[in-house]
């Protein structure tokens, strides 16, 4: 390890603006990073404050330390034990001067913007440098060696003991694992007329003041005196070093049986998360589980899950002792990842999940009315105790110990059923089910499932754990730095076949791509929802899927019903007729529909199949193997009169983007996720009983007032057409792409599918009669306003940011003169022509396909350098979610001038096409670099061709601190997808490694002379 020449740790002082602030020299990091292997080190921290003894003690304890050599201004200072350096146990030596006003100089030249300021009043920097030492810095030591060699330190000293009693320590950890005192006199101290002997002139004047008891700050006290000159240096300090090695050992070993000795990463970490948390709120002590969980928070939607659990528990007549293991194996899997600080269980679950787990059961009891909550969580926290000795003894992780929990109940939990949370973790929200009827959330296919070979982010569960039913099932992940593509159909009656017409001139140029390959989210309105649970629930061509519309559209729209009275009148006066329009109306009315329902029920049962469920059983009837791939919903609205508006599709808005989970009165059985402001729900029955089929969500959506009858979802309610409020699709889905993935990055992919626009007339007509100009007619023409969408397209879109706006495509056409009704099913081949006779309806359909096949590459950023707050050269590679040989098949096919990558700065390298293709399993991994001016600065790739036309790739615009975040670069207390693989292993296309496994690089001190030599960007 290198000797480094700046020791300066930390200081306090004044900011331009005025500010105390205290500024971190970044010294522990680079002492962190020289460890040979900091993962299995675990550091002790000696504090020793006073002056010229001090350092001359510090000379003879610690004799491989040049002391005198390795000097700083700093006020707080930082070394480590050369000899102890490699072993398990290195130790880190701070010092400083006794705190007083003449030792806490102001640092003028702090900038503005520089340090960590403090959010509370404070009279002087004084008390800050004493609030640093006593509040965070003894918060990690092992020992706290005070140097008494005059009577002015003896003032000192006594002082700062006292407003360090004042402050009380900040730590939530037990009394005796606070740091020991170690007050060291000079054998030539004296007090009054009178030599030391024996006596504790500290301990006296506290006592005198008050303050006899140390045990708030300290776990112990010693006093050492330092021999007589007589001796040699080494052997006056002999004494010292031995006492001070006594009670590192007694504090290393209480440290370890209380599970609470951080390795030198956590040691790190929590240093910087205690310094922050002091300085933004002083009267609160720091919870060191807490700040292991900073990153990755337990979920807001536990309690309610829970509930749901035991209440599916309840419903498959298990009984609350039979959930407990299932619910502490969980829980205890949530926390224990690897790389976590294996702390102590009992604090663990005490402080993170017992609170949440007795409300669970408070909220339970209406199901069992002898259930007593205390009793439970009693029994919960002993089997996470349990699991914990399993766990240590073992060394088994938390996710093997899951596996086997479930397993091991197999015969009960088999009886579970639910579409709401996932029953292998328990805190995530369904996002799949497998064959056997079981839910499972994205993450749970990371950690149970294998990755497969060819691709990004895609898993294979080879079979449930619930039930044990071996079924494979493979399913795709949104990689957590990329953003969605989004495909959003507006409604419109017989004109879905002007989107499908648009679908079929982009599929043209994704070939061999399909549309299914290249969408996250499918949403659609009314016929738009028709068509997307076509292509992506029936897995239908988009040309089988026009044919198949056009096939219901005339059956459903074949007649409307005929009035008896108009048949009867027909020979005297005529179909049009006052009276024959009057009878036709009173028929309709009395049916509420001008077509028969039946009639439209029966069809979409022949086209989507009577039992098969939207968000059921993945892939009944689908061709083997089965897949979980595209969230697709349809936009319904209830018959309420708010008439709200509902999502019903095969997923759940992540417990990421939930603020409320609750109940909505006025519907039976149904739990929402209520996302503020949102003006919709996404609907998920309690009951996976309920859960509506295919079919019935079809009628739904398309249940169009005055044409349908509204259809009744059994146990949920009553719903309509969704075009009565949301007919424009876009908006709608980017809310609930950013539910189901609210950490997403960059901007969303969007293509948005009108029905035609209409033209406007500026011709007045006058009024008729009350049958044919009556407000029943003029309400009806209004309604059907509405679903003139290019308005509400233009209204979203102005709302995004300009550098974002070509990342979304709209592709209408104007109706012209041909029919603007929703059943006009003579006019489907003109509505057709209408898209094919445009000017730029090619142009733009291969913009969208562009844009949609660009959006399937996506970046991972490598190790980062050091020193982040300059311009330096971010490094990673590029990666392709999908058949990435297709996929580049396309671009090429489409750009066969070539492609490259650019930056906002300039170009970065060439594409690479097929020949960046991994010849062993096929995936798509093209290193680049580019220049960013610092870590939070916003940038940009693209794919560039030829003629400067550009395309972002997914995750773009981001800054490079976000993808280090998603990509969990900087967690030392581990990520929650337990470090499992995200594609399969490839010995020769992994070139860029994971950040926790990679080789530690070097790192060279700037005083050294050794900084990089890599070009830099021009100030």
């Amino acid at each position: 390890m290198q000797n480094t020449i700046d020791i300066g740790w930390l200081d306090v002082g004044t900011r331009e603006d005025s500010r105390l602030a205290v500024v971190d020299h970044r010294r522990l990091p680079r002492i962190v990073a020289e460890l040979p292997d900091p993962e299995t080190q675990y550091p002790s921290l000696c504090v020793f404050l006073g002056g010229k003894s001090k350092d001359h003690a510090l000379q003879q304890i610690y004799t491989l330390n040049n002391i005198k050599r390795h000097a700083s201004e700093a006020q707080v200072r930082l070394r480590y034990d050369i000899a102890s350096s490699e072993s398990s146990q290195p130790v880190l030596l701070a010092d400083g001067a006794i705190p007083c006003a003449a030792a806490c100089h102001s640092l003028t030249n702090i900038a503005a913007g520089v340090g960590i300021p403090q959010l509370w009043e404070i009279q002087s920097a004084e008390k800050l440098l004493q609030i640093l030492w006593s509040r965070i810095i003894f918060l990690f030591a092992d020992v706290v060696c005070i140097f008494i060699d005059d009577i002015t330190s003896l003032e000192r000293a006594t002082e700062f003991l006292i407003t360090c009693m004042e402050l009380g320590s900040a730590s939530s950890e037990p009394r005796s694992l606070l740091p020991r005192l170690i007050l060291i006199y000079d054998s030539e101290l004296r007090i009054g007329d009178a030599h030391l002997h024996g006596d504790d002139p500290v301990h006296n004047r506290l006592r005198h003041a008050g303050y006899d008891d140390l045990s708030a700050v300290f776990s112990g006290k010693s006093c050492v005196q330092v021999p007589d000159t007589h001796l040699s240096d080494r052997a006056r300090y002999l004494r010292i070093k031995t006492a001070i090695a006594e009670q590192v050992t007694a504090i290393s070993f209480l440290r370890q049986v209380n599970r609470g000795r951080p390795n030198s990463k956590h040691f790190l970490a929590l240093f910087q998360s205690a310094v922050a948390h002091t300085l933004s709120d002083l009267s609160t002590p720091f919870d060191i589980i807490q700040a292991t969980r900073k990153d990755r928070p337990v979920s807001l939607c536990a309690e309610s899950n829970l509930v749901h659990y035991l209440e599916i528990g309840h419903r498959a007549s298990l009984c609350p002792r039979e959930l407990v293991p299932s619910i502490a194996s969980a829980l205890f899997m949530d926390h224990y990842v690897p790389r976590m600080l294996v702390a102590c269980p009992v604090t663990v679950f005490r402080t993170l999940y017992r609170d949440i787990v007795r409300k669970a059961y408070c909220r339970s009891q209406v199901l069992w009315p002898d259930l007593c909550p205390t009793q439970q969580t009693d029994a919960v926290e002993h089997h996470f105790f349990e699991l914990f000795e399993v766990f240590t003894e073992t060394k088994k992780t938390s996710a093997i110990m899951r596996r086997t929990q479930i397993e091991s109940q197999s015969g009960k939990l088999c009886r579970l059923r639910t579409n709401l949370i996932c029953l292998f973790c328990l805190l995530n929200a369904a996002q799949h089910i497998l064959a056997c009827g079981h839910a499972m959330c994205d993450r749970c296919a990371q950690v149970f499932g294998d990755s497969v070979a060819g691709t990004e982010y895609q898993f294979n569960f080879r079979g449930c754990l619930c039930c044990l039913y071996q079924r494979p099932l493979t399913v795709d992940v949104l990689p957590p730095t990329m953003s969605p593509a989004v495909l959003a159909l507006d409604g419109g009656g017989v004109r879905g076949v002007i989107p499908l017409e648009f679908l079929l001139l982009v599929q043209e140029h994704l070939r061999p791509c399909t549309i299914q390959e290249v969408i996250d989210l499918a949403l659609g309105t009314s016929s738009g929802g028709l068509i997307a649970l076509g292509l992506f629930s029936m897995f239908w061509g988009i040309r089988e899927c026009s044919e198949r519309f056009k096939t219901l559209a005339r059956r459903i729209f074949s007649q409307r019903r005929p009035s008896i009275l108009s048949l009867l009148l027909y020979p005297i006066s005529g179909y049009k007729s006052l009276f024959g329009e009057a009878g036709k109306w009173i028929q309709w009315l009395l049916h509420d529909s001008c077509y028969d329902s039946r009639i439209f029920d029966a069809a979409l049962k022949d086209t989507f199949g009577e039992n098969r469920r939207l968000f059921g059983a993945t892939g009944e009837n689908a061709p083997s193997p089965q897949q979980s791939g595209t969230k697709v919903g349809v936009v319904t609205t209830s018959i309420s009169k708010s008439t709200s508006t509902f999502v019903i599709g095969n997923f759940n808005a992540s417990h990421y983007a939930t603020s409320e989970v609750g109940r909505l009165p006025g519907i039976r059985g149904f739990f929402l996720s209520l996302i503020m402001p949102l003006d919709y729900h996404i609907l998920r029955p309690n009951n996976i009983q309920h859960e509506p089929c295919l079919w019935r969500a079809a009628r739904a959506t398309a249940a169009a007032p005055f044409f349908f009858t509204p259809v009744d979802l059994e146990e949920i309610g009553s719903f309509q057409d969704g075009g009565l409020k949301k007919n424009f699709a876009g908006e709608i889905a980017s809310q609930v792409s950013h539910q189901i993935w609210p950490l997403s990055m960059g901007s969303i992919r969007m293509l948005s599918l009108g029905t035609g626009k209409a033209q406007s007339s500026d011709r007045t007509p006058h009024f008729r009669h009350i049958f044919q100009d009556g407000f029943l007619r003029r309400g009806f023409d209004a309604w059907m306003s509405t679903m003139e969408t290019d308005s509400d397209w233009k209204k979203w879109r102005s709302r995004l940011t300009d550098d974002v706006k070509g990342d979304c495509h709209r592709l209408d056409v104007s109706l012209g003169e041909a029919p603007q009704t929703i059943d006009a099913v003579e006019a489907m081949d003109q509505y057709s022509n209408l898209v094919l006779l445009q000017s730029g309806s090619a142009r733009m359909a291969r913009e969208a396909a562009t844009t949609l096949l660009v959006s399937r590459f996506f970046f991972l950023v490598g190790p980062l350098p050091e020193h982040t707050a300059v311009p330096f050269w971010c490094s990673g590679s590029v990666r392709c979610r999908g058949p990435a040989r297709k996929i580049i098949s396309a671009l090429e096919h489409l750009y066969p001038e070539g492609l490259s990558y650019v930056s906002d700065s300039g170009l970065i390298d060439n594409f690479g096409g097929l020949d960046n293709l991994c010849p062993s399993c096929g995936c798509y991994n093209r290193p680049i670099s580019f220049l960013t001016r610092h870590l939070d600065h916003t940038v940009n790739v693209y794919v560039q061709n030829r003629s400067k036309k550009r395309w972002r790739i997914s995750g773009f615009p981001e800054t490079v601190a976000t993808f280090a975040l998603r990509q969990g670069l900087h967690t030392p207390f581990g990520r929650g997808d337990h470090d499992c693989p995200s594609r399969h292993p490839c010995h020769e296309c992994d070139v860029i490694r994971d950040a926790t496994k990679s080789k530690r690089r070097r790192r060279q001190s700037t005083e050294s002379g050794n900084v990089s030599s890599k070009k830099r960007a021009p100030a």
